[in-house]
């Protein structure tokens, strides 16, 4: 990813944010997302190769159209793109099926105001019954592997509600796509020694979630395992000096 865009660093006064929505079949509900937002946000709708082509009547709403299916990790490659040709600094990602409610916007783009060169990551909050005990499994698994690999002590390796800082993460070394994306991100962006700050929501898991949801849990889970597996050897093997010169072009 560290050459898919260019990003001039900006001062601290200078950051601007922007919402970045991936939607793949989420008509029903992405527009409730985008008119959630706290007013004066500009929203990058990236529609993945929906069946019927997302449509969001708003000035203050850019949409990008793939004629096909790509995945979110390209969805969001776009999107940083996008943002960063349109001026902004940094880009908040949140789902386009309500997942995550878009009135926490504003603690998402204080904390990356107060922090511009962090990533600032969403804590979900497991403890509720609605949690389905396969997603919280899989999020245990997830943050135990991202703590071997580089001994940062994250609550929830895998919300994918987070604020990007556009300069810092176009100099990171990502090679895989699919759902190995985020979490490719976030390991690479530790080892490069970029700080991590967590920011709590809500676990929200609703039909429409659940239903719209791309991830295939065979496949995904062995591509997921692999790279754990590749990160941890590396992790054990590598000095931290090296592992940094292998995530973030200098």
């Amino acid at each position: 990813m560290g050459d898919s865009f260019q990003v001039q660093s900006a001062p601290r006064s200078g950051v601007r944010i922007c919402a970045l929505v991936p939607c793949h079949n989420n008509a029903d509900t992405v527009c409730a997302v985008v008119r959630g937002l706290p007013a004066g946000t500009f929203a990058i709708v990236v529609d993945d190769g929906s069946d019927i082509p997302v449509s969001v009547s708003s000035p203050m709403c850019g949409v990008l159209r793939f004629p096909r299916n790509r995945g979110k990790a390209e969805a969001l490659k776009a999107g940083f793109a996008e943002a960063a040709a349109r001026g902004f600094t940094h880009a908040v990602a949140l789902d386009a099926d309500g997942q995550h409610p878009p009135e926490l916007f504003g603690k998402f783009a204080d904390a990356a105001r107060a922090n511009p060169d962090a990533i600032i990551a969403g804590v979900r909050d497991f403890s509720g019954r609605s949690v389905p005990p396969a997603r919280r499994f899989m999020n245990r698994f997830s943050n135990f592997w991202f703590r071997f690999e580089t001994s940062v002590d994250l609550g929830d390796t895998q919300c994918g509600y987070r604020c990007y800082p556009l300069e810092k993460i176009s100099r990171l070394k990502i090679s895989r796509g699919g759902f190995s994306y985020e979490a490719e991100m976030l390991v690479r962006a530790a080892w490069a020694g970029m700080e991590i700050i967590p920011v709590g929501v809500p676990a929200v898991y609703t039909e429409e979630s659940l239903r719209a949801s791309h991830y295939r849990p065979i496949a995904d889970t062995a591509r997921f395992s692999a790279m754990n597996a590749e990160f941890a050897f590396m992790s054990l093997v590598l000095p931290r000096k090296i592992l940094r010169r292998l995530s973030v072009a200098e």
